[in-house]
C-alpha cells in the first residue's frame, strides 16, 4: 500500500514533468532551438501566479490565461531579438548558437529574480492545498488529479495542433526543410515567431502548479534538467511522447526514493538519460520521423 502511495505522487510529479517539457520539445525538438533558458520561463510563470495571487486575490488556476499572455508576449520579444537570425544556419550550428545564448540568458534570469523577488521560497496556500480523498486506500490529492488532466489536455492539445493545423503543419514544414518551406509559400519569421511564443506560454500552465509547491529564483535550472531527460526519453521532436516520458520519470523516481531515499532521485534521473543516451538515441516513444 505505502509504495502505492509513492506511485500516485511519482505520477502526478510526472505530469507537472510533462507541463514544463512540452514547450521545450517544441522549442528544441522541432524548432531545433537549444533553450537552456526554459526552465526559468516556469519559474517566472511560477512567480507571476504568486504574485496574483498575493496581490490581486486570483487562484493560481484563474491565472493561467493571463500568465500566458505575458509569457507569450515575452516569447515573441526574446524570439525577435535574440533567435530570429538563428533560423537559417545549419542544424549544428543553431544549436551552438542558442545554447551559448540561453545559458547567458539564465544567468540574467536567475540574477534579475533574485533583485526582484528576493531568493527566498515562496508558495501559494489556497483554501484546497494539501486537499486529498481517498481511493482504494491512497490518498490523492486534489491539485495533483487537475495537473494530470492539465498535462493530458496540454501535451495532446498541442501534438493534435501541430499535426492537424496548417499552421501546426507549417512549423513542422519548417523544421524539416527551411529553404523549401518558404518557397511552397510559408511565412517562415511568423511562424517560427509564433511557435516559440507559443512554446513559451506553455509553461505558463506548470508555473501555476509549481507555485503550489515552492518557487524561488534557483529552481530554473533544475527544471530544465527534468525537461532536457524528458525531451530525449520521448524522442526528440515526439511531442505526444511527452506525457508518457514525463510519467515514466515521475514513477521511476517515486519508486526508487522508496527503495533508497529521496537523496538519490536526482540519480535515477542521470541514469535513465544515460542509458537512453547509450541504447536508443533516438527516444522511447519516438515513432519515426512524426510528432
Amino acid at each position: 500500500m505505502e509504495i502505492g502511495q509513492f506511485i500516485i505522487y511519482g505520477i502526478i510529479n510526472g505530469s507537472i514533468y510533462a507541463l514544463v517539457a512540452v514547450g521545450l520539445a517544441l522549442i528544441m525538438g522541432i524548432m531545433g532551438i537549444f533553450y537552456l533558458a526554459h526552465g526559468c520561463m516556469a519559474m517566472i510563470g511560477a512567480y507571476i501566479s504568486f504574485w496574483l495571487f498575493q496581490d490581486a486575490g486570483l487562484d493560481p488556476f484563474l491565472s493561467i490565461p493571463l500568465s500566458m499572455g505575458i509569457l507569450f508576449i515575452i516569447g515573441l520579444a526574446m524570439y525577435k531579438g535574440l533567435f530570429s537570425s538563428m533560423k537559417a544556419f545549419s542544424p549544428g550550428q543553431k544549436i551552438r548558437n542558442s545554447m551559448l545564448v540561453s545559458f547567458g540568458l539564465v544567468l540574467i534570469i536567475e540574477n534579475m529574480a533574485v533583485l526582484i523577488w528576493t531568493a527566498n521560497e515562496r508558495r501559494v496556500s489556497t483554501d484546497y492545498s494539501g486537499l486529498t480523498f481517498d481511493l482504494a486506500g491512497l490518498r490523492v490529492p486534489y491539485i495533483g488529479v487537475v495537473t494530470v488532466i492539465l498535462a493530458i489536455l496540454v501535451v495532446f492539445g498541442l501534438h493534435y495542433f501541430l499535426k492537424k493545423t496548417f499552421f501546426g503543419r507549417s512549423i513542422w514544414a519548417i523544421s524539416q526543410d527551411y529553404q523549401c518551406a518558404r518557397l511552397m509559400g510559408i511565412n517562415v519569421d511568423r511562424t517560427m515567431l509564433i511557435a516559440f511564443g507559443i512554446g513559451m506560454s506553455l509553461t505558463a500552465i506548470a508555473g501555476a502548479i509549481i507555485s503550489q509547491y515552492s518557487v524561488s529564483p534557483s529552481i530554473g535550472l533544475d527544471w530544465v534538467n527534468k525537461s532536457l531527460i524528458i525531451v530525449v526519453l520521448a524522442g526528440v521532436g515526439s511531442i505526444g511522447g511527452v506525457f508518457y516520458a514525463g510519467l515514466l520519470l515521475g514513477v521511476l523516481e517515486s519508486v526508487s526514493a522508496y527503495f533508497v531515499g529521496v537523496h538519490y532521485t536526482g540519480v535515477v534521473s542521470l541514469v535513465i538519460l544515460l542509458l537512453i543516451l547509450v541504447f536508443r538515441p533516438q527516444g522511447i516513444f519516438a515513432k519515426g520521423a512524426g510528432i
